[in-house]
């Protein structure tokens, strides 16, 4: 419970909040914080103010028994210059995610175009299909650090195939970028990547997107898509080895097990072990069933406790550096219990840079912060967003399915 208190009576040490102060009026990053430092208790009754509020439970004191001396001091130009440029960068970034998901829309119905031209035995058109491919995968890997963009991801079993293709490529080519492979590995990789799982095109739809236990029989089924992805690709008289092995080898495992059989994981090309290590990725992220996704970091967390011996260790710990401890798009709530939204990995991956979930700062407004830089803050757990409330949700704007996206040097 909030109570309101005169500026006079500041301490070091009260939580307070500054709700009734427009957010570009006062100097601070925050809207609410715990006075650390005698000068921020200034800066406060520089705004001009006579009250604000604090929060007993999360103060370490109580509030001053009688009225201290007013000293205000100079107003900090400097801050308030910084949290406009700091804002304006936010809104930079916004508009470079809505750009980049109406991409990824186009790209997605490119990919189904692709795929829906080789399952109609169209092999002319397959002829271009590879670059085309490898055009719009490279389109997400131009100018800025490695991103992440949330977005939403229509139901339908068709789709779910596509859209999962398109997430699988543009994510393998991130991890083959920084796995250094070369220009013609790329383009074998972004198509080999795309048709991964074309071969269940050709399994019924009931098979292929069962909520429940499939029977031996249909699993056995199941483990055919490589075999029956090939056969559809192999009309194609482009298509390179390079990309038949990334689709019929990315699911064999290490250790002897995966599919299909009989084939050693020591001789796989690096490859169809780049989109092993995407496809499962995706999958757990873009669960189908809702109550089974996992957020960005605890995919990563799952993949290296329970999957790890079943992959390329180092294509997985190069993945896993790629998206840092708290990949972009994970929402997390900070040692203050404030929540916040990680949009960058920066330097330091545990201290990433992060939107506050702060509703009293308007939505427009809020700011790209450096955590341990901007605020003495970091990361204390991850929380899903079925943690959070409407309102909040809204706020940071997180979406129930995970896109992806990146920015860095070009390739080609």
């Amino acid at each position: 419970m909030l109570n309101r208190i005169s500026v006079k009576r500041l301490k070091v040490g009260l939580h307070v909040y500054l709700k009734d102060v427009p957010w570009f009026k006062h100097p601070f990053f925050r809207s609410n914080f715990k006075i650390k430092k005698q000068v921020e208790i200034y800066e406060i009754q520089s705004i001009g103010c006579e009250y604000v509020y604090f929060d007993p439970a999360l103060s370490d004191c109580p509030p001053l028994e009688e009225d201290a001396e007013v000293r205000p001091v100079q107003k900090n130009k400097e801050a308030a210059s910084i949290k406009k440029e700091r804002s304006t960068a936010l809104r930079k970034r916004k508009e470079a995610f809505l750009k980049t998901e109406k991409d990824f829309f186009a790209s997605a119905k490119q990919a189904n175009k692709i795929m829906q031209g080789i399952l109609n035995g169209q092999m002319s058109f397959g002829d271009k299909a590879e670059q085309m491919a490898h055009d719009f995968a490279c389109l997400f890997l131009d100018d800025v650090e490695t991103t992440l963009n949330l977005i939403n991801i229509s139901g339908s079993d068709d789709e779910v195939l596509y859209y999962h293709s398109l997430n699988v490529s543009i994510l393998s080519c991130m991890l083959g970028k920084e796995l250094g492979i070369t220009v013609a590995e790329m383009k074998d990789l972004a198509f080999g990547a795309l048709m991964h799982d074309i071969g269940k095109a050709k399994i019924h739809k009931k098979i292929v997107y069962k909520q429940s236990s499939l029977s031996k029989a249909e699993s056995n089924l199941l483990k055919m898509h490589p075999l029956y992805g090939v056969g559809l690709l192999s009309g194609m008289k482009s298509v390179t080895k390079g990309v038949m092995k990334t689709v019929y080898h990315h699911h064999i495992s290490n250790g002897g097990m995966g599919y299909p059989a009989g084939i050693e994981f020591e001789k796989l090309t690096l490859l169809p072990k780049i989109v092993a290590v995407t496809d499962l990725y995706d999958n757990i992220i873009n669960n189908r069933d809702s109550t089974k996704a996992f957020t960005p970091h605890q995919a990563l967390a799952s993949m290296y406790k329970v999957h790890a011996k079943k992959l390329d260790e180092n294509v997985l710990s190069h993945f896993i550096r790629m998206l840092g401890v708290y990949p972009p798009g994970s929402i997390c709530e900070l040692d203050t219990g404030e929540l916040a939204m990680v949009v960058s990995i920066g330097s330091n991956p545990l201290l990433p840079e992060v939107v506050l979930c702060d509703l009293n700062v308007p939505k427009s407004e809020a700011m790209i912060l450096k955590l341990g830089t901007d605020i003495d803050s970091k990361v204390e757990r991850v929380l899903s967003s079925k943690d959070l409330s409407g309102e909040q949700l809204r706020y940071l704007s997180p979406k129930a399915k995970i896109g992806y996206y990146a920015e860095s040097k070009k390739i080609v």
